[in-house]
């Protein structure tokens, strides 16, 4: 039941009461999820979306929203290109380099190297909550393409592929990122975005920004003369130390 203008109650429309049971149940195998891994992040998610079902949401509640995508269970890809004037051998290996990686994604705290194939790396979601996920090579192609997956057990389900193709009229390397997410629960995008405050064709972009600042001058993008600017300098100079070397 819902109420009218005139404060009285009526019954919810079919429409309404499935997508309430979406986060309902969306909400519930989300937050088990989180709670067999160990993610406080993935499971404070799902007991939102589960209380926004139960409680009757308004649809247009982000956190209704996000309950819909539960249904279907099909997996949020993004892409991002930018042209790099640099070899796409130089290219490669810095990317093939997990750990430079850090430097791309501002959600990263970490990557430890496991193997020539994998990996791990450590993220922090809303208040510093630790995401943590086991990453592998799929396939490696020489100064072309690099592909890789999580593994069983990963807080924050993904693949991704990047490719490395000459830029036309010999202007660099043209670089393309894509990454398709499969969160728990089915929820896509949303927890994403819940996870790391950016959306992920956002982060996507970004990252590919960051590499072209890095590869080309040699210093993370910032915005002069803005707060958000300098601390964004001040706070990656340790990682970009590492990756300029």
């Amino acid at each position: 039941m819902t109420r009218g203008r005139d404060g009285g109650r009526r019954p919810e429309g079919s429409a309404g009461t499935l997508e309430r049971w979406a986060a309902i149940l969306g909400g519930t195998a989300l937050g088990f999820a989180g709670a067999r891994r160990g993610s406080w992040a993935l499971a404070a998610l799902g007991g939102g979306l589960f209380l926004a079902g139960a409680a009757g949401v308004p649809l247009s509640s982000p956190l209704r929203q996000a309950a819909l995508p539960a249904l279907r269970r099909e997996p949020t890809i993004t892409q991002a290109n930018v042209t790099i004037a640099v070899p796409a051998d130089k290219l490669f290996r810095h990317w093939r380099n997990v750990r430079h990686l850090a430097a791309l994604f501002p959600h990263l705290d970490a990557v430890e190297i496991l193997s020539d194939t994998e990996s791990r790396w450590k993220a922090h979601g809303p208040g510093g909550v630790p995401v943590v996920w086991n990453s592998r090579l799929d396939k490696v192609r020489e100064n072309e393409l690099i592909t890789w997956h999580t593994l069983e057990g990963a807080d924050l389900p993904h693949r991704g592929t990047v490719l490395f193709r000459p830029a036309p009229g010999g202007r660099g390397t043209e670089v393309s990122l894509t990454l398709a997410y499969h969160p728990p629960g089915g929820t896509g995008g949303n927890a994403v975005s819940r996870l790391f405050g950016a959306a992920p064709e956002q982060q996507a972009r970004e990252a590919l920004r960051r590499l072209k600042r890095i590869m080309e001058v040699g210093e993370l993008p910032t915005i002069k003369g803005q707060p958000s600017g300098r601390a964004e300098r001040g706070g990656a100079d340790a990682r970009l130390r590492e990756v300029t070397g």
